[in-house]
């Protein structure tokens, strides 16, 4: 499985991408909204996983996400980790199919990648 994370927190980038990593998955890595997605041109990755500290930042993100055709991956599953669990409601109605509030085991977030990469839109990989 492919994940695309998004965090711009350049140490917590690291961090959740060796665990995802640890489950085997291939992780790509952006600091940022503007440079996901260009990399978002290039590759297909199965789930997109961002946390970005701005709340502005990560609407505008995932409202670009949701532009794109779903063949260019418009219909990414994408997980939002906040740290509050009052965004929640918000985030789903923005376009994320799930929301983690941190902080957060390696097994919550592993599990919450599986989760999403059973969604249909996460396959085939492209």
């Amino acid at each position: 499985m492919h994940v695309l994370l998004v965090c711009d927190d350049e140490e917590r980038c690291e961090l959740f991408a060796q665990t995802l990593k640890y489950a085997s998955a291939l992780v790509t890595m952006c600091v940022s909204a503007d440079d996901a997605l260009a990399v978002m041109e290039r590759v297909r990755a199965n789930v997109l996983v961002v946390e970005l500290r701005a709340a502005t930042e990560r609407a505008r993100f995932i409202g670009a996400v949701r532009a794109l055709p779903a063949e260019e991956g418009g219909k990414i599953p994408a997980l939002a980790l906040t740290g509050s669990h009052e965004d929640g409601e918000a985030l789903l109605a923005a376009g994320f199919h799930l929301h983690v509030a941190m902080p957060l085991r390696a097994a919550e977030l592993c599990g919450a990648v599986a989760t999403l990469a059973r969604e249909p839109a996460a396959w085939p990989r492209l």
